[in-house]
């Protein structure tokens, strides 16, 4: 079975639904990570530990690593702001992480936001700025 060649659009047809844009940013374009952002956590993992390779910000293991947001996505965490991504060793849903235990534990979700604001006073005023312009969204 061979495919058809398809038709060309008629004249009255091109442009006629340019007029429908999306007015708001999906979910998925605010909280995924961008590669700039992966880029300076991981800089900034190997800064903070003294380490010339990217390591867990918690432990230090090398090993496993992934990018973990400090106010989460599903409550909309920006993925382009690198003061709300860390690196943790471990997925979420791994028992025995440190991604986990950030997550699933009250002890670890006191520490992302202690870490978090630490996050941001080092972007703000720390040696972060030299490497992050960062402005906190109202």
């Amino acid at each position: 079975m061979r495919n058809k060649p398809k038709k060309p659009i008629a004249p009255w047809r091109s442009g006629i639904l340019d007029h429908h844009k999306r007015n708001k940013r999906k979910r998925g374009d605010i909280t995924k990570v961008t590669a700039q952002v992966r880029e300076e956590v991981n800089r900034r993992s190997m800064e903070l530990l003294g380490t010339d390779i990217p390591v867990c910000e918690r432990c230090g293991t090398p090993r496993e690593l992934s990018k973990a947001h400090i106010l989460e996505a599903a409550h909309m965490g920006p993925g382009y702001d690198p003061a709300n991504i860390m690196n943790l060793c471990g997925t979420h849903g791994f028992r025995g992480t440190c991604h986990d235990w950030a997550d699933q534990t009250f002890i670890g979700r006191q520490w992302k936001k202690q870490y978090g604001a630490m996050l941001r006073f080092y972007y703000s005023e720390g040696n972060g700025k030299n490497y992050w312009s960062y402005k906190e969204e109202a």
